[in-house]
């Protein structure tokens, strides 16, 4: 009794700590999808007031300023998006036209807070939680450009229980959004805007509120009806003075109540545990003893890696049935060694190990990542002149090249898609080399790409290009898709900037471009710095670079034109238009001309003739994929 008694507050101890870690969890994840789906509110209306900024026939209504012709197109539009409310405001901040005051015009807009944040933001636009007739609104304000910023735009959706309750349905969490006019003095009354809780329990969880100490983000416990609810505020906007706060709740009763349940199962089980403990312990230790000798005997084979055997038990009972088993086991682990064959053919060999090994499951984990995306050229004009199976055929081999040399680098094939190939480096075995690696198995594939063409060529092929792009970074790395359909693959920012990469080659007229990530990485190989780049998706600029091979394999010719067009970036950076040009026209007065080697003469010439932009950062913004 006295062992029982400590087990069941043990387990008593763990369920609440058990459940409070779950609700603690819960709530994280109702504070996420809060901010997630109040974001998408706020795009949303933005992307309707951007839309209607950008209508060319509501321009010239809104240049009428007449508010009878300006509030029937807004109420139009408003029913069209179902939004709660739309204004169209002078630049000044008089209202034109209303659509929840239809006879207001000529009047300040009643909040000039939202006009000068939008005055003050880079883009000209703002969002505002606000109240409007004492009702709590997401306002979003945009300028209209006919072309010159003549009139703001706004649009608002009422905040009602509705918003809380939709978050209730994906989170199972109380959710609560309240208003306060200051966090100084902790007495202070809060206003319940929208709440997913009864009636009756609204008005004690802002009582409760008011008299509780707590902070930001942190959980803390209210006690509401009688029910104990673990709860985290969470902070939605902060201006003058005046806080909207969501408060998000789960109850402990009920996040309890399963173990409950738990304590009793645990005590029967307890009680006939011991009872056939009692009467069956001298009867089942005798006629244990032969049956695992066998058992154990066929252990020994199975380790040595013999699965063509078979245990013999003549018995009825556990051990009967542990035999039967155990020969399953047998053959499942000699199908085992045929899966393993088989799909370390469908699949790269170490990706076979990996799900043989850890168990196919879904799941993945953080991990230091190189990716390389290739993409062959020209392929498409290939295929349009020969029969499918034909194409097909010569598609086989030209991947089977290309993956051989990633598979002799360390690399894992990802998936095939059409004529591209997406491969890792780095997963699912580590490796501390990984992007030289990857470098270094781009350039063998460049180097295949030239046998390959002269054969096809003798084969009345048309050449082909190849397009590598390639990024070392955190990803996410495991098996992802669904139960019964799962693909070992990497996920991540990471992995799309490889694949612009790849997209960059054809602009640069160059087969293979990495990021500042991989090159850094790379000891021994020589990399021609290609530009800085924002490309699509992304507000920050990125070097690039072209590995042109082993520094071994260089001459100091060769090292001294790499350095050149070094040379060149660096007074393109710093503005120097002439000396840049007359660096760049030196260099390729010696050979060729290149496609990017061009692309700055181009840029050069255009350049002439401006002063210094201090603005000017050097970075040239790709628009495509």
């Amino acid at each position: 009794m006295p062992i029982q008694l400590a087990l069941f507050i043990v387990i008593r101890d763990a369920n609440i700590a058990t459940a409070r870690a779950n609700i603690d969890e819960a709530l994280q994840v109702t504070a996420d999808v809060f901010v997630k789906s109040l974001t998408q509110h706020r795009d949303s209306l933005l992307a309707k007031v951007r839309a209607l900024s950008s209508d060319y026939a509501f321009k010239p209504v809104a240049n009428t300023n007449e508010h009878k012709t300006v509030l029937s197109t807004l109420i139009s539009y408003q029913q069209r998006v179902e939004a709660s409310v739309m204004l169209l405001l002078s630049m000044d901040g008089n209202i034109i036209a209303d659509t929840s005051h239809p006879n207001l015009t000529a009047r300040p807009f009643y909040l000039p807070q939202l006009i000068e944040q939008a005055s003050n933001s880079e883009f000209g636009e703002a969002d505002s939680i606000a109240f409007i007739d004492e009702q709590p609104y997401l306002l979003v304000v945009v300028p209209l450009f006919s072309p010159e910023p003549s009139h703001w735009i706004v649009m608002g959706f009422l905040i009602t229980d509705s918003f809380a309750e939709n978050l209730q349905k994906t989170t199972k969490s109380q959710v609560s959004i309240l208003y306060g006019s200051t966090l100084r003095d902790i007495n202070n009354q809060w206003q319940q805007l929208a709440s997913t809780l009864p009636t009756e329990t609204r008005l004690l969880s802002e009582q409760a509120l008011t008299e509780q100490s707590w902070g930001f983000k942190k959980n803390f416990d209210l006690l509401m009806d009688q029910q104990h609810y673990i709860s985290v505020v969470l902070p939605i906007q902060y201006q003058h003075d005046e806080y909207f706060i969501a408060l998000l709740q789960r109850s402990l009763a009920q996040a309890l109540l399963p173990y409950d349940q738990l304590h009793f199962i645990v005590a029967t089980g307890f009680a006939i545990a011991l009872l056939l403990l009692i009467v069956g312990g001298n009867f089942i230790a005798r006629k244990i003893t032969q049956p695992v000798t066998v058992l154990a005997q066929g252990a020994k084979r199975i380790e040595q890696g013999h699965y063509d055997l078979t245990i013999e038990v003549n018995q009825k009972d556990e051990l009967g049935q542990l035999a039967k088993r155990f020969n399953a086991m047998a053959k499942g682990l000699a199908e085992r060694a045929k899966i393993r064959s088989l799909l370390g053919k469908v699949v790269s060999p170490a990706i076979a190990e990996q799900l043989l090994s850890k168990g196919v499951e879904l799941g993945g984990e953080e991990r230091q990542v190189t990716i390389l995306f290739s993409d062959i050229r020209n392929f498409t004009s290939l295929c349009e002149t020969h029969d499918a199976k034909e194409v097909l055929t010569l598609l086989n081999q030209l991947l089977t090249r290309l993956s051989k040399i990633i598979d002799n680098h360390h690399g894992v094939i990802d998936k095939y898609i059409g004529d591209a190939v997406m491969a890792l480096f780095g997963v699912p075995i580590n490796d501390d080399l990984q992007a030289q690696n990857t470098v270094l198995a781009a350039l063998a594939m460049q180097q295949e790409l030239v046998l390959i063409n002269l054969e096809l060529v003798e084969q009345k092929f048309a050449a082909i290009g190849l397009g590598i792009g390639i990024n070392s970074a955190n990803v996410i790395a495991g098996n992802m898709g669904s139960a019964t359909r799962l693909n070992y693959t990497v996920i991540g920012d990471g992995v799309n900037l490889s694949s612009r990469l790849e997209g960059l080659t054809k602009y640069y007229g160059v087969t293979i471009l990495v990021s500042q990530a991989t090159k850094s990485q790379c000891k021994g190989i020589i990399f021609q710095e290609i530009d800085t780049v924002r490309v699509k998706g992304k507000q920050q600029g990125l070097t690039i670079y072209q590995p042109l091979g082993l520094l071994s394999d260089f001459s100091q010719t060769e090292l001294a034109q790499v350095q050149q067009f070094e040379q060149v970036l660096k007074h393109y950076k710093q503005q120097n238009w002439q000396k840049a040009l007359a660096l760049l026209t030196s260099l390729i007065a010696h050979s060729p001309v290149t496609v990017y080697q061009q692309i700055y003469l181009d840029r050069l010439r255009s350049q002439q003739g401006n002063v210094f932009d201090e603005g000017w950062d050097g970075i040239f913004t790709h628009s495509q994929k």
